[in-house]
């Protein structure tokens, strides 16, 4: 199971906001899980921002849901 640091997270909150997103994280003992929530103008490039900051930190985002806007990470 990956972990993603907490310590990170103001880091990944403003990739979302930057594409118009806020972006909740959903810490509990199994495991973590992440949200989008669309803001003004969303921009779908969020999907690849996402998943170019978690593969920097050798994660992958794995996305559940047709909106895709939930996700887990797992290390690859």
């Amino acid at each position: 199971m990956a972990v993603f640091s907490l310590s990170e997270a103001p880091e990944l909150k403003r990739t979302a906001e930057k594409y118009g997103y806020e972006i909740h994280i959903h810490d509990a003992c199994g495991g973590q899980a992440f949200s989008l929530e669309a803001k003004d103008q969303p921009d779908e490039k969020i999907f690849e921002a996402i998943e170019t900051f978690f593969n920097e930190r050798h994660m992958k985002v794995n996305y559940f849901g047709k909106d895709h806007m939930n996700f887990t990470i797992r290390q690859y």
